[in-house]
């Protein structure tokens, strides 16, 4: 693992652990009716997928349980889909994904 990969790592923690905290206790109902809840965990998505698409391909073959390719895809959706995002899937994402992303990542690092 090289130095460069244990910063993006520790960079799609961080990312990870924000959505997590600002998803925490917000039904679906508050999120989708909420635009500022949802550029709130857009960003940090955004950036988690940024941060995976660095990390080097030995790498992801060697910790192939993270689903790399959806990670840097929802990224591509969220910087790339100019408006048409399905809110409910972002939630899903961050509710259900992500605290599961951490845990890896968090045993990784």
């Amino acid at each position: 693992m090289s130095g460069s990969d244990i910063k993006y790592l520790k960079n799609m923690l961080k990312f990870s652990e924000k959505i997590m905290h600002r998803i925490q206790n917000i039904s679906l109902s508050q999120f989708l009716d909420d635009e500022e809840k949802q550029d709130l965990i857009l960003y940090p998505l955004g950036q988690l997928g940024e941060n995976a698409n660095r990390v080097s391909e030995a790498f992801r073959d060697e910790y192939s349980e993270i689903l790399w390719n959806p990670v840097i895809g929802v990224r591509n959706r969220v910087f790339h889909s100019y408006g048409d995002i399905n809110m409910e899937v972002i939630y899903e994402i961050a509710t259900e994904n992500i605290p599961l992303l951490v845990k890896q990542l968090q045993r990784i690092i």
